[in-house]
């Protein structure tokens, strides 16, 4: 029966010193990410969250006019190859920048989804200059949600003449069209 408890009481200590050591480490790990330049979020928020966010930090909201504000203008392949050559549009690449360093269409910038914020406040004088020019997005395939999100964003941004090439890089490079890389 000794032995019993002297095992249950090694035991209890042994649960007592884990429980305090992981109450440490949460109390840590929650103080380091509250000194970050970024701290991550502690409740999930989707890609489209995210990307709603971001619009609203960047104070844009005095420009926005949601009331009619309509999804992006969906082009096919023949259209967006006439917008590549025109001097009267913006082409913006809504892949993660690593996509883009790898291979995009010739003279597109990077606008990614993951990295909206940063990348729209990277160029914002550029982007504001050029409101009055047709903005067309593009992503990595049909399926890919990034372009539509980039170009809903920009839409709600105040910017009325966003197009949306769903085929995207897939297409692209399936056509065996030019490309650049970074």
């Amino acid at each position: 029966m000794k032995m019993k408890n002297a095992v249950f009481e090694i035991f209890r200590k042994d649960v007592l010193a884990l429980g305090l050591l992981a109450t440490g480490a949460l109390c840590v790990g929650l103080l380091i990410n509250q000194l970050r330049d970024k701290p991550l979020s502690l409740v999930y928020a989707s890609k489209q969250q995210r990307i709603d966010s971001a619009v609203a930090r960047l104070g844009t909201q005095s420009q926005m006019q949601l009331d009619g504000v309509s999804g992006p203008e969906i082009i096919f392949m023949e259209d967006f190859v006439a917008f590549t050559k025109r001097k009267d549009s913006i082409i913006f690449d809504a892949r993660p920048e690593i996509f883009h360093r790898l291979g995009h269409v010739p003279g597109a910038y990077s606008l990614s989804r993951d990295e909206f914020e940063k990348d729209y406040q990277r160029q914002r004088s550029f982007i504001e200059a050029n409101r009055d020019k047709t903005l067309v997005v593009y992503c990595a395939d049909s399926s890919c949600d990034d372009g539509e999100m980039v170009a809903k964003a920009l839409c709600k941004m105040g910017y009325r003449k966003v197009l949306l090439f769903k085929g995207g890089w897939d297409e692209w490079t399936q056509k065996k069209m030019p490309e650049e890389k970074a």
